[in-house]
């Protein structure tokens, strides 16, 4: 994974302000890739879900037209896919840093922040991860996770921190960067 030395002409925009219509066409990021939203009917609220399927972010919606539905179906989705994805790099970057964090592992809650990918407190074993990072690049996610697993040692940005990191995930630094570069918050 390497950043690509490109000048963009216009400013990135976070994702969680940008203004999308939730219609078909419309290309909304998953896991750091584009993919052109599909929305087809479903008769049942029960059925409502989404879908990657033949290179589209399939959304099934008993309410197609009203954006407002097609974004809580989306929202939920994201959600579910998060924490299935997000529990399997927790845990990794848990084994990986096996010579530094003892203990058990580490509660893990997923929820929309504003302007951080992640957050930890040592104190109570609580790790919080970004649900926009759904959307980004898995090698970014998992940076940003083993970033946290190491605060359950190294509370502190201090050289420590910095060494542990460098240990575990030799190319944290690029990682670091694509994701300010390319997916910021």
């Amino acid at each position: 994974m390497k950043l690509e030395q490109t000048k963009f002409p216009y400013k990135i925009i976070p994702e969680h302000e940008k203004k999308y219509r939730f219609t078909t066409g419309e290309l909304h990021k998953y896991r750091g890739h584009y993919y052109p939203l599909l929305v087809k009917p479903s008769a049942d609220p029960s059925q409502d879900t989404a879908e990657v399927r033949q290179g589209h972010l399939v959304l099934h919606s008993s309410n197609p037209n009203n954006p407002v539905s097609n974004a809580a179906v989306l929202d939920e989705w994201y959600y579910n896919q998060a924490k299935a994805l997000f529990a399997g790099m927790v845990a990794k970057a848990m084994l990986n840093a096996a010579p530094y964090v003892k203990g058990k592992m580490p509660r893990l809650r997923i929820k929309r922040m504003l302007d951080q990918w992640g957050a930890c407190n040592p104190r109570t074993g609580l790790l919080i991860l970004n649900l926009e990072l759904i959307k980004v690049p898995d090698e970014c996610t998992a940076f940003v996770a083993q970033h946290e697993v190491m605060h359950l040692k190294y509370p502190s940005h201090n050289n420590a921190f910095f060494a542990a990191m460098k240990s575990v995930m030799p190319d944290w630094v690029e990682r670091e960067k694509i994701l300010k570069t390319y997916y910021p918050v």
